[in-house]
């Protein structure tokens, strides 16, 4: 199995590591797949669709590609209108759908924060920008995976949302098997 993954520091961040954090995550329950990671830290909807091309159209070819873009969209100090992240995700879903069969490109909301330290994001915010998100992956019949829902579910959202930076939405360890998990139940059933 051969994985693309893209979006923002949520994929790119290493928390200490040699390689992206979730590489490794998934890498220790996959010994075999293969792993590519393009994300960029910093990164929105906007300047992921423009940079798709290098990001993941020229990319060698993968089993599936994973995306997941919002985090910065929705922050309150350089937010990206609701509508206008939508119609970014639409051009997304788009181009990358002409290269991979829809059921092969795998959408991932913003995850939860903890609001306690985090101060430009909130979960009912996130929660919104997730539903775009799942609208949009519908209607290109891509999967979705609703992170921020599975983080709200475990009842340890404090935890979760603690990594090296301890700001409430970059996370460590615990954040990443969660994330791992979701990534490996929806890739295995394309087996």
């Amino acid at each position: 199995m051969r994985l693309l993954l893209t979006g923002d520091s949520i994929i790119a961040r290493k928390e200490g590591l040699a390689e992206p954090r979730l590489n490794a995550t998934l890498k220790s329950m996959h010994p075999g797949w293969q792993i590519a990671n393009t994300a960029v830290s910093g990164i929105n909807s906007e300047a992921l669709l423009a940079q798709l091309p290098q990001l993941v159209l020229q990319q060698p070819a993968a089993d599936a590609v994973v995306i997941l873009v919002g985090t910065n969209d929705l922050a309150r100090n350089k937010q990206v209108p609701l509508a206008r992240y939508r119609q970014n995700l639409a051009g997304i879903a788009a181009r990358v759908t002409k290269q991979y069969a829809p059921k092969r490109v795998i959408f991932i909301s913003p995850p939860a924060v903890d609001e306690t330290k985090q101060h430009m994001r909130d979960n009912r915010l996130i929660k919104a920008y997730a539903q775009g998100m799942a609208a949009t992956a519908a209607a290109y019949q891509c999967r979705y995976v609703d992170l921020r829902s599975a983080m709200m579910q475990t009842g340890e959202l404090s935890e979760l949302c603690r990594g090296s930076l301890n700001d409430g939405l970059h996370f460590g360890q615990p954040g990443y098997d969660v994330l791992a998990h979701l990534i490996s139940e929806t890739v295995t059933q394309l087996a």
